[in-house]
Protein backbone atom coordinates (compact mmCIF):
# COMPACT_ATOMS: atom_id res chain seq x y z
CA UNK A 1 0.00 0.00 0.00
CA UNK A 2 1.28 3.77 -0.82
CA UNK A 3 2.19 5.20 2.05
CA UNK A 4 -0.19 8.24 2.86
CA UNK A 5 0.67 11.83 2.35
CA UNK A 6 0.89 13.85 4.65
CA UNK A 7 1.50 17.27 3.17
CA UNK A 8 1.81 18.48 -0.72
CA UNK A 9 3.48 21.34 -1.81
CA UNK A 10 1.83 22.63 -5.40
CA UNK A 11 3.19 25.08 -7.81
CA UNK A 12 0.04 26.58 -8.99
CA UNK A 13 2.06 28.81 -12.08
CA UNK A 14 -0.40 31.48 -14.08
CA UNK A 15 -3.87 31.11 -13.22
CA UNK A 16 -3.92 29.58 -16.91
CA UNK A 17 -3.04 26.41 -15.22
CA UNK A 18 -6.52 25.90 -14.69
CA UNK A 19 -7.38 25.25 -17.89
CA UNK A 20 -4.14 24.02 -19.41
CA UNK A 21 -3.02 20.85 -16.86
CA UNK A 22 -0.16 19.26 -18.95
CA UNK A 23 1.90 16.23 -16.91
CA UNK A 24 1.61 18.74 -13.62
CA UNK A 25 -2.31 18.59 -13.70
CA UNK A 26 -2.83 14.77 -14.43
CA UNK A 27 0.39 14.32 -11.33
CA UNK A 28 -2.05 16.09 -9.33
CA UNK A 29 -5.14 14.22 -10.54
CA UNK A 30 -3.27 11.13 -9.26
CA UNK A 31 -2.09 12.14 -6.05
CA UNK A 32 -5.71 13.56 -5.51
CA UNK A 33 -6.71 10.01 -6.19
CA UNK A 34 -4.52 9.01 -3.28
CA UNK A 35 -5.79 11.46 -0.91
CA UNK A 36 -9.33 10.21 -1.28
CA UNK A 37 -8.39 6.66 -1.00
CA UNK A 38 -6.56 7.22 2.47
CA UNK A 39 -9.62 9.05 3.42
CA UNK A 40 -8.82 12.68 3.93
CA UNK A 41 -11.47 14.91 6.05
CA UNK A 42 -10.17 17.82 4.20
CA UNK A 43 -7.32 20.47 3.09
CA UNK A 44 -5.42 23.08 4.53
CA UNK A 45 -4.61 25.24 2.15
CA UNK A 46 -1.59 28.01 2.39
CA UNK A 47 -1.53 30.25 -0.84
CA UNK A 48 0.31 33.71 -1.51
CA UNK A 49 -2.71 35.14 -2.55
CA UNK A 50 -3.70 36.15 0.81
CA UNK A 51 -1.31 38.43 2.71
CA UNK A 52 -2.60 39.31 5.94
CA UNK A 53 -1.19 41.16 9.22
CA UNK A 54 -1.74 38.15 11.01
CA UNK A 55 -2.94 34.76 10.81
CA UNK A 56 -6.24 33.76 9.76
CA UNK A 57 -8.36 31.10 8.59
CA UNK A 58 -11.51 30.71 6.27
CA UNK A 59 -14.51 29.81 7.74
CA UNK A 60 -17.48 29.90 5.64
CA UNK A 61 -19.03 26.43 5.17
CA UNK A 62 -18.94 27.18 1.24
CA UNK A 63 -16.70 30.41 0.53
CA UNK A 64 -16.51 32.11 -2.81
CA UNK A 65 -14.27 31.53 -5.88
CA UNK A 66 -12.41 34.47 -6.08
CA UNK A 67 -10.88 35.02 -9.33
CA UNK A 68 -8.39 37.72 -8.44
CA UNK A 69 -6.68 38.23 -11.84
CA UNK A 70 -7.17 40.59 -14.72
CA UNK A 71 -6.84 39.99 -18.48
CA UNK A 72 -6.75 36.03 -19.06
CA UNK A 73 -9.24 34.75 -20.82
CA UNK A 74 -13.24 34.45 -20.38
CA UNK A 75 -13.21 30.78 -19.85
CA UNK A 76 -11.09 31.32 -16.51
CA UNK A 77 -13.82 33.82 -14.61
CA UNK A 78 -16.66 31.32 -16.02
CA UNK A 79 -15.07 28.14 -13.53
CA UNK A 80 -17.30 28.39 -10.25
CA UNK A 81 -15.89 25.00 -8.52
CA UNK A 82 -18.36 23.61 -5.95
CA UNK A 83 -15.95 23.42 -2.74
CA UNK A 84 -17.25 22.79 0.69
CA UNK A 85 -15.57 24.93 3.78
CA UNK A 86 -14.93 23.31 7.07
CA UNK A 87 -16.31 25.44 9.31
CA UNK A 88 -15.56 23.14 12.65
CA UNK A 89 -12.17 22.37 11.31
CA UNK A 90 -11.65 26.15 11.18
CA UNK A 91 -12.50 26.88 14.14
CA UNK A 92 -9.68 23.76 15.89
CA UNK A 93 -7.01 24.74 13.61
CA UNK A 94 -7.19 28.71 14.96
CA UNK A 95 -7.59 27.27 18.76
CA UNK A 96 -4.84 24.92 18.00
CA UNK A 97 -2.77 27.68 16.41
CA UNK A 98 -3.77 30.21 19.42
CA UNK A 99 -2.61 27.50 22.34
CA UNK A 100 0.91 27.70 20.40
CA UNK A 101 1.23 31.02 20.62
CA UNK A 102 0.39 31.93 16.80
CA UNK A 103 -3.42 33.90 17.16
CA UNK A 104 -5.85 33.42 14.21
CA UNK A 105 -9.01 34.92 13.61
CA UNK A 106 -12.02 33.14 12.15
CA UNK A 107 -12.71 34.52 8.43
CA UNK A 108 -16.11 34.22 7.12
CA UNK A 109 -15.73 36.43 4.66
CA UNK A 110 -12.71 35.40 2.80
CA UNK A 111 -13.13 33.63 -0.47
CA UNK A 112 -11.10 30.73 -1.49
CA UNK A 113 -7.93 32.70 -3.99
CA UNK A 114 -6.49 30.89 -7.41
CA UNK A 115 -3.88 29.88 -5.13
CA UNK A 116 -6.22 27.49 -3.55
CA UNK A 117 -8.76 26.63 -6.24
CA UNK A 118 -6.76 26.01 -8.93
CA UNK A 119 -4.94 23.30 -7.23
CA UNK A 120 -8.04 21.84 -5.86
CA UNK A 121 -9.54 21.63 -9.57
CA UNK A 122 -6.63 19.17 -10.56
CA UNK A 123 -7.13 17.37 -7.19
CA UNK A 124 -10.28 16.23 -7.34
CA UNK A 125 -11.79 17.36 -11.17
CA UNK A 126 -15.02 14.90 -10.26
CA UNK A 127 -14.88 17.07 -6.30
CA UNK A 128 -13.63 16.25 -3.11
CA UNK A 129 -13.30 17.14 0.45
CA UNK A 130 -13.89 20.01 1.95
CA UNK A 131 -11.09 22.72 2.25
CA UNK A 132 -10.13 26.00 4.63
CA UNK A 133 -7.44 28.22 3.73
CA UNK A 134 -4.91 29.70 6.05
CA UNK A 135 -3.79 33.51 5.25
CA UNK A 136 -0.03 34.14 4.72
CA UNK A 137 0.97 36.80 7.18
CA UNK A 138 3.38 39.33 5.17
CA UNK A 139 6.00 39.42 8.05
CA UNK A 140 6.84 35.79 7.57
CA UNK A 141 10.20 34.31 6.99
CA UNK A 142 11.30 30.41 6.12
CA UNK A 143 11.82 29.99 9.61
CA UNK A 144 8.38 30.79 10.35
CA UNK A 145 6.56 28.91 7.84
CA UNK A 146 8.44 26.01 8.88
CA UNK A 147 7.53 26.41 12.19
CA UNK A 148 3.76 27.51 11.60
CA UNK A 149 3.24 24.38 9.15
CA UNK A 150 4.71 21.90 11.85
CA UNK A 151 1.97 23.07 14.10
CA UNK A 152 -0.59 22.85 11.37
CA UNK A 153 0.57 19.62 10.32
CA UNK A 154 0.00 17.81 13.37
CA UNK A 155 -3.32 19.27 13.93
CA UNK A 156 -4.10 17.55 10.68
CA UNK A 157 -2.63 14.09 11.09
CA UNK A 158 -5.06 14.62 14.29
CA UNK A 159 -8.42 15.40 12.05
CA UNK A 160 -7.13 12.87 9.26
CA UNK A 161 -6.48 16.29 7.05
CA UNK A 162 -4.01 17.21 4.81
CA UNK A 163 -1.61 20.17 4.40
CA UNK A 164 -1.32 22.27 1.25
CA UNK A 165 1.66 25.22 0.21
CA UNK A 166 0.49 26.57 -2.98
CA UNK A 167 3.13 29.03 -4.73
CA UNK A 168 5.69 28.38 -7.35
CA UNK A 169 8.93 26.80 -7.27
CA UNK A 170 10.73 30.15 -9.26
CA UNK A 171 8.52 33.19 -10.10
CA UNK A 172 10.31 36.48 -11.50
CA UNK A 173 7.80 38.52 -13.26
CA UNK A 174 10.41 39.98 -15.43
CA UNK A 175 11.81 36.75 -16.65
CA UNK A 176 8.54 35.75 -17.93
CA UNK A 177 7.40 35.73 -21.17
CA UNK A 178 3.73 35.30 -20.85
CA UNK A 179 3.35 34.88 -24.33
CA UNK A 180 4.38 31.51 -24.70
CA UNK A 181 3.37 27.96 -23.06
CA UNK A 182 5.46 25.87 -22.07
CA UNK A 183 9.76 26.37 -22.13
CA UNK A 184 11.07 23.89 -24.47
CA UNK A 185 14.49 25.85 -24.72
CA UNK A 186 15.91 29.01 -23.10
CA UNK A 187 15.08 28.31 -19.92
CA UNK A 188 17.37 30.35 -17.66
CA UNK A 189 20.29 28.53 -15.90
CA UNK A 190 19.48 29.87 -12.88
CA UNK A 191 16.18 27.83 -12.87
CA UNK A 192 17.19 24.48 -13.43
CA UNK A 193 20.31 25.17 -10.98
CA UNK A 194 17.92 26.75 -7.97
CA UNK A 195 15.43 24.27 -8.16
CA UNK A 196 17.99 21.26 -8.74
CA UNK A 197 19.76 22.35 -5.12
CA UNK A 198 15.99 22.47 -3.70
CA UNK A 199 14.83 18.86 -4.99
CA UNK A 200 18.54 17.85 -3.25
CA UNK A 201 17.91 19.41 0.01
CA UNK A 202 14.74 17.71 0.21
CA UNK A 203 15.79 14.27 -0.70
CA UNK A 204 18.49 14.69 2.26
CA UNK A 205 15.74 15.76 4.51
CA UNK A 206 17.46 19.32 4.89
CA UNK A 207 14.13 20.74 6.61
CA UNK A 208 16.30 24.05 8.10
CA UNK A 209 17.97 24.50 4.77
CA UNK A 210 14.70 24.68 2.83
CA UNK A 211 13.94 27.10 5.32
CA UNK A 212 16.82 28.72 4.99
CA UNK A 213 16.97 29.07 1.43
CA UNK A 214 16.99 32.80 0.98
CA UNK A 215 20.35 32.97 2.53
CA UNK A 216 21.80 29.43 1.38
CA UNK A 217 19.85 28.67 -2.45
CA UNK A 218 21.98 29.26 -5.00
CA UNK A 219 20.54 32.74 -7.63
CA UNK A 220 17.37 32.97 -4.54
CA UNK A 221 17.04 36.56 -4.99
CA UNK A 222 16.48 35.70 -8.82
CA UNK A 223 14.18 32.38 -8.87
CA UNK A 224 12.23 34.70 -5.98
CA UNK A 225 12.29 38.39 -6.09
CA UNK A 226 9.51 38.37 -3.61
CA UNK A 227 9.52 34.78 -1.16
CA UNK A 228 6.25 34.57 -0.69
CA UNK A 229 5.42 31.73 -3.51
CA UNK A 230 8.23 30.61 -1.90
CA UNK A 231 7.09 30.43 1.61
CA UNK A 232 4.45 27.69 1.18
CA UNK A 233 7.38 24.96 0.58
CA UNK A 234 9.07 25.67 4.28
CA UNK A 235 5.26 25.39 5.44
CA UNK A 236 4.10 22.17 3.53
CA UNK A 237 7.46 20.80 4.35
CA UNK A 238 7.23 21.76 8.21
CA UNK A 239 3.28 19.90 8.05
CA UNK A 240 4.98 17.05 7.06
CA UNK A 241 6.10 13.73 9.78
CA UNK A 242 9.39 14.46 10.70
CA UNK A 243 10.95 11.55 8.62
CA UNK A 244 8.54 11.84 5.79
CA UNK A 245 9.98 10.86 2.49
CA UNK A 246 9.60 13.10 -0.72
CA UNK A 247 7.66 12.38 -3.98
CA UNK A 248 9.34 14.86 -6.71
CA UNK A 249 6.35 15.22 -9.14
CA UNK A 250 6.52 15.81 -13.03
CA UNK A 251 7.89 19.02 -14.00
CA UNK A 252 7.33 21.44 -16.90
CA UNK A 253 8.71 25.11 -17.10
CA UNK A 254 6.01 27.72 -18.30
CA UNK A 255 6.68 31.13 -19.72
CA UNK A 256 10.38 30.60 -19.77
CA UNK A 257 10.93 30.96 -16.51
CA UNK A 258 7.79 29.37 -14.65
CA UNK A 259 9.12 26.33 -12.60
CA UNK A 260 6.06 23.91 -12.22
CA UNK A 261 7.33 21.70 -9.89
CA UNK A 262 5.99 20.29 -7.54
CA UNK A 263 6.43 17.49 -4.58
CA UNK A 264 4.20 15.57 -2.15
CA UNK A 265 5.47 14.53 1.77
CA UNK A 266 4.63 10.64 2.62
CA UNK A 267 4.44 9.09 6.08
CA UNK A 268 6.86 6.59 6.31
CA UNK A 269 7.05 2.73 7.51
CA UNK A 270 8.01 3.42 12.04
Amino acid sequence: MTNAIDSIFISHGSPTYALEPGLPGKALEMLGAQLIAQQTSALIVLSPHWRSSKLAVTSHEAPVIVHDFHGFPRELYALQPEICGAPDLAEGLANSLGAHHFPAELRPQQGFDHGAWVPYVHLFPNGGPPMIQLSMPVDWTGETALRVGEWVGEFARQHRAVVVGSGSLTHNFDDMDLSSGRSEEAVPDYVTEFTGWIATQLQMGHRKSIARAAFEAPHFMQAHPDDDHYLPLPFAVGAASAKASVEILPEDVRHRALSMQSFAFRQTGS
